[in-house]
């Protein structure tokens, strides 16, 4: 598994920064997605899985419908990115530097390839499992 911790913010109220620790996780067993895990706390602790492509994307440029989106802002030194999260009527806003989050992603993307991640998907097994339930 390949790991990363930032630091983030989450916006509560405009102009209102309150730093988050957040921890990506990526598994090669399940190449399309990461496990984001937002801890307020050592025991406060909400997770996400998250398309590693929606979020490699959001990096540059506006992505995600519904629950997950993302957009980057700003320009030149002063880049950010904003994840917007939302379910059961709630919704968080949060800002981060983009860099460390791509530079991590290229690293994911190098132990598998984007578009490569079902290569390896038994898929004969799959459709034999489907049709014995």
């Amino acid at each position: 598994m390949r790991s990363l911790s930032l630091t983030i913010h989450t916006i509560p109220e405009p102009k209102i920064r309150v730093p988050l620790k957040a921890e990506f996780h990526y598994a090669v067993a399940d190449p399309l997605t990461v496990l984001v895990e937002l801890r307020a706390s050592p025991s406060d602790v909400v997770s996400w899985v998250i398309s590693r492509d929606l979020l490699f994307d959001g990096t540059t440029e506006p992505s995600g419908l519904g629950d997950v989106r993302l957009w980057p802002s700003g320009s030149g030194t002063r880049r950010v990115m904003y994840m917007k999260l939302e379910a059961h009527g709630t919704s968080c806003l949060l800002e981060m530097d983009p860099e460390p989050l791509e530079k991590w992603l290229l690293e994911t993307f190098a132990l598998v390839h984007p578009g490569t991640e079902l290569c390896d998907v038994d898929w004969h097994a799959v459709t034999a499992g489907l049709m014995s339930d």
